[in-house]
């Protein structure tokens, strides 16, 4: 049996505007997605004949509580996604071992395990193909299982960038920036959960008016141009949540950043800047001050196989 290894990319919400909560208990948002290069990779090999899925974690450029807080039980998507994907395929879901190489921060609002899940459906409608004889699924189907399964996970599988509506799941795909963008990811040393935030935005009552994403990002034409338009409609409630949040923030400005902003929903904060020097700079400050932090860039693509 063959090993298939995919890869997905980290996402920052350059424009993040979240409506007023709905009778679903879910709100409706208007989001301006970009791809970064940090990638998650899994991998998918042959498991032992009855060990069902196994699912092992290792880390690159994270601090171990990032790998330690991964589940490696059914909760885990990857592990969603190789069921959901086996009863589509017909299959019933086979003896897997599934290993995950982390490079994007856990819970720090970058879509981590949705880009996990991303790499999974990849990998897993490559690897029933090639090891057990199905049919290969469309991208549109690969889509339409990751919109069932979480908001994020349909980006991750596109990449590049995309206005995000509904949960977040309905994509618009846009022509890429005709400029590269430079970004410094610092991580809070404090966790928040993405329901905490979203309860204390409603606790806040700033629901956005919706904005016309596909004029506004038009009219981008420098990474000075986008630093302007980033906002973040639940930066006030995270911030409200880690007063701390506000502090880094203004920090990593004072170093040179063109702007900071919280990345999703927290904690982690994603500064844009001018050059990958400058990122580098930033980083490297920061690190000596004991914040972890990482650097990205844009363009990236979406999910794929690591041939």
């Amino acid at each position: 049996m063959k090993t298939i290894t995919a890869s997905a990319p980290a996402k920052v919400n350059l424009i993040f505007e979240v409506g007023k909560l709905e009778a679903t208990g879910f709100h409706n948002v208007n989001s301006l997605f970009l791809a970064l290069d940090i990638r998650e990779e899994v991998s998918i090999s042959a498991g032992l004949p009855g060990t069902g899925i196994t699912i092992f974690v290792s880390g690159e450029n994270l601090p171990l509580r990032h790998i330690g807080a991964v589940p490696t039980d059914e909760s885990n998507l990857v592990a969603k996604v190789a069921n959901m994907l086996s009863k589509k395929l017909g299959l019933r879901t086979p003896d897997i071992q599934i290993d995950i190489l982390k490079r994007i921060p856990v819970a720090g609002g970058m879509a981590g395990g949705s880009a996990d899940a991303a790499a999974m459906l990849v990998a897993f409608n490559e690897y029933a193909q090639q090891n057990l004889g199905t049919t290969k699924l469309s991208q549109a189907e690969l889509l339409q299982v990751a919109s069932e399964l979480g908001s994020d996970i349909a980006f991750s599988l596109l990449g590049e960038l995309a206005i995000g509506t509904g949960k977040g799941d309905q994509l618009q795909t846009l022509p890429a920036f005709s400029f590269e963008t430079h970004w410094v990811i610092a991580i809070s040393q404090e966790g928040l959960s993405t329901p905490s935030v979203y309860a204390k935005f409603d606790e806040l009552g700033t629901p956005s008016t919706f904005s016309d994403l596909v004029s506004v990002s038009e009219g981008i034409a420098n990474c000075a141009e986008l630093a302007e338009l980033l906002h973040n409609d639940l930066e006030s409630a995270a911030i409200a949540l880690i007063p701390q949040l506000q502090i880094l923030k203004i920090s990593i400005e004072e170093l040179g950043a063109l702007r900071a902003i919280v990345s999703g929903s927290g904690p982690s904060i994603a500064a844009l800047c001018s050059t990958r020097e400058e990122a580098e700079s930033i980083a490297k400050s920061l690190d000596a001050q004991g914040i972890f932090a990482l650097t990205a860039r844009s363009p990236a693509h979406g999910a794929n196989l690591d041939l």
